[in-house]
Parts: structure tokens; sequence; C-alpha cells
């Protein structure tokens, strides 16, 4: 594929995301169709067809493109502390509210937790380096998914009260259970 025609791809990946989102907010996850989507992006089903297999690939790319915002974030910052990560994941989640919310509405949250936690290691890669992965590559899994683990129930109980409170405060509360385990 030539570099016109990629571009040509993401852009209309991006439409399909965007209209199942769109989609997402009037009608049952179960119940789109894909030929729902198509109209709503005003692309063909023969396009979707050549770029998903189905409605759980346009959520994944949808999640493949999070993650690089919050990755390019991560870079351009040169972010290198844990709680400097943690806000920005929140910070993030803050930011993407309405689709958070809808993928908690039609049980999908999960879907993002799976996606996060299979790219920790990159970002702990980034934010560390790959010789310290290297070196702790029998127990970072398990540190990694306790941590991705904490910061999605966090973020899940957050969608669930509204994201009521600023991401600035969920991190203080977070790092104050850290500091007094006791509360």
């Amino acid at each position: 594929m030539n570099r016109t025609n990629g571009i040509i791809a993401e852009k209309s990946k991006q439409k399909m995301a965007d209209a199942l989102f769109s989609i997402m907010s009037q009608y049952e996850y179960r119940e789109i169709t894909i030929t729902q989507i198509a109209q709503e992006s005003g692309l063909s089903r023969k396009t979707f067809y050549r770029l998903f297999s189905n409605k759980e690939d346009i959520l994944k790319t949808r999640f493949s493109q999070w993650f690089q915002e919050i990755f390019d974030r991560i870079r351009e910052e040169q972010l290198h502390s844990y709680w400097d990560v943690v806000q920005c994941y929140f910070d993030f989640c803050e930011n993407h509210k309405e689709s958070l919310e809808l993928l908690t509405r039609h049980n999908l949250l999960n879907l993002f937790f799976d996606f996060l936690d299979q790219n920790a290691l990159t970002v702990f890669e980034v934010v560390h380096s790959k010789q310290i992965a290297e070196k702790n590559a029998q127990t970072l899994p398990y540190m990694l998914s306790y941590s991705v683990g904490g910061m999605f129930s966090m973020l899940v109980k957050w969608v669930e009260n509204g994201m009521d409170i600023p991401s600035e405060e969920l991190l203080r509360i977070l790092r104050a259970s850290y500091m007094n385990p006791n509360l």
C-alpha cells in the first residue's frame, strides 16, 4: 500500500469509528449493523470489509488511536514518573468522557482494559527503558497487570459516578491511598 492509500485507509477507519460511536449513542451495540455504520460514515460496506472483519475491530482501531494519543503525550512530555503517567491516563480519560460512558453503557469498557493491558509493556519501556523491562521480565507482567488493573478499576468507578471529580483529584486520592494504607 502506498502512502496516499495508507492515509485514505486511516481516514476511512476514523470515519467508521466515529460513525460507530455516533450510532452507539442511539442504538444498542449488538443491534448495530455494518450497513448502518457504512451509511453513517458515508462509506461503503465494501470499504468496511476491506478495513475490518467486524464491529469489534472498529473498537480496537479506536483504542489504538487512543493509545497513540496517550503514548505521544508521554513521549512529548518525556514522562518518566509513574504518577505523571497515571495523571496522563486520567487526563486522557477525562477528555474522552462521552466515549467512555458509551462503552460503559454498552458493556464494552472491558475491551478497552484488555487493550491497555496488552500494551502496558510498551509504555513501561518508554517511561523507563527496555533494559529495565528485560531485567525484570519475570516480575514485570504481574506489576503491570496490577497497575493497569487498579487504574482501570478506578476508571470504572469514576465513570459510574459520572466522572464527577477532576482527574487531578482522582490522582490525589490514589496517591493518598499509597501513602496511608490505613484509609
